[in-house]
């Protein structure tokens, strides 16, 4: 009887460990977190008329195979105005905040459709570009190094040491979280160029917490036409430590959100030279995905863009395939299981603003491995393309995964223009 007791836990546990993740390999998942992956639609605008086109449009989405909406939640000028509402300002947000111009009350119509829908809504939000309101305010933003005119000017972003941008972030994002959503993705603007922070409160930080200057003749070498050839040991310094500022600053945010919204999802854009190439992505943006996976958030949205990476760095067809496969992987393996990946497809044609042809995104598709591992993310998302999008999905979930590590490392190592995620 004793024995046969034993025998009974001994299987109980072989069972439950059985079910459990390999805590070794970073691309296992258990059951949970399969049911869990993100399968999202991002949408920039919507073009709709009344709420009955909107639930229309949501439940064509989860037909579709979709269970998240990203919804941009910011009005940028030039943007697309939401048609469901008259708009009282020319740019701010679609929820109620008194820390920046409000567009108009728009977000809990949308999020009580999403939801009605099945479907889990995301607030696509931003961060440092966050000034409307405020955009002469120069002592707020950062600070760039001209390389030709070899001064100083403000930049577009607001300076995240500022304790008044702090503020003005904390009040915005718990505002935010006051709506019944269900994750936020935070704007490609969580980064700092290679040649910003050159503000005062920046440079003070630095020296307080290194006991170094922050300098442009300590950082660059071999400066011509405004191009950097080399980038000193220090100026890696300045940079590991401008990545650990961004994500001290994402977990502001962060704990903004759940101060009203404990169980809010939160994750934020990444370059794709975050998976392609580390170190550049580390030098440009101030970005180290390895660095982020120690904060345990709850998403990482790689934003793989296909055709924006095959131009810049003038690939070839199969190039553009390794380099979808070596980045996608990369990423995921630099995770190490701490938190969700997301890849992130291009479905329209940031220059021309044309749909990219099915059969391209296809290749797209199978160029990716470790499918099994990842969420996926389509942006943007529109009325009518929801056939073409059930087909994608399809794709992604049935492909066999690949599970190489990738090829080499293609492209060049300058540092390119990056215009953030255009609605």
């Amino acid at each position: 009887m004793k024995f046969r007791f034993f025998l009974i836990l001994l299987l109980l546990a072989v069972k439950i460990n059985a079910q459990q993740p390999d805590a070794s390999n970073p691309r296992s998942l258990n059951q949970a977190q399969q049911d869990s992956r993100i399968v999202a639609a991002q949408i920039s605008t919507l073009d709709f008329e009344n709420r009955e086109q909107l639930s229309q449009f949501f439940n064509s989405l989860k037909a579709a195979g979709v269970n998240t909406v990203i919804v941009r939640v910011f009005q940028n000028p030039g943007d697309g105005f939401y048609k469901l509402c008259a708009p009282a300002a020319q740019t701010g947000y679609y929820f109620k905040t008194g820390s920046a111009p409000v567009v108009c009350d728009l977000l809990a119509v949308i999020a009580e459709e999403a939801h009605r829908s099945g479907l889990k809504i995301f607030a696509w939000m931003n961060s440092r570009y966050a000034d409307y309101g405020i955009e002469n305010r120069s002592d707020l933003h950062s600070i760039y190094y001209d390389f030709k005119t070899k001064s100083y000017r403000p930049g577009k972003g607001l300076c995240i040491f500022h304790p008044d941008v702090q503020a003005r972030l904390a009040g915005l994002y718990r505002d935010l979280a006051q709506y019944p959503i269900d994750g936020v993705l935070v704007q490609d603007d969580l980064m700092i160029r290679h040649n910003e922070d050159f503000s005062a409160p920046a440079v003070h930080r630095y020296y307080q917490e290194r006991g170094k200057p922050a300098s442009p003749a300590l950082f660059y070498q071999g400066v011509k036409n405004g191009r950097v050839k080399n980038y000193t040991d220090a100026f890696y310094d300045w940079s590991r430590w401008k990545a650990e500022k961004l994500l001290d600053f994402a977990d502001f945010l962060r704990a903004s959100l759940r101060e009203k919204n404990p169980s809010v999802r939160f994750g934020f854009n990444f370059y794709y030279e975050t998976g392609l190439k580390p170190e550049q992505a580390l030098c440009w943006f101030s970005q180290d995905v390895k660095l982020a996976s120690a904060r345990k958030y709850d998403f990482y949205a790689l934003m793989l863009y296909h055709r924006q990476i095959k131009d810049e760095l003038k690939l070839t067809s199969t190039g553009l395939d390794s380099a979808l496969l070596k980045a996608s992987d990369e990423f995921i393996f630099a995770l190490g299981g701490q938190g969700q990946p997301v890849i992130k497809l291009m479905t329209r044609d940031f220059k021309s603003s044309q749909p990219v042809p099915e059969p391209e995104l296809e290749r797209v598709v199978k160029s990716i491995g470790a499918h099994g591992q990842s969420g996926v993310a389509f942006f943007p998302v529109w009325y009518g393309m929801e056939k073409e999008l059930s087909n994608l999905i399809h794709d992604w979930e049935n492909h066999d995964e690949k599970n190489s590590r990738g090829a080499g490392n293609p492209g060049d190592n300058s540092p390119r223009r990056v215009p953030a995620e255009k609605p």
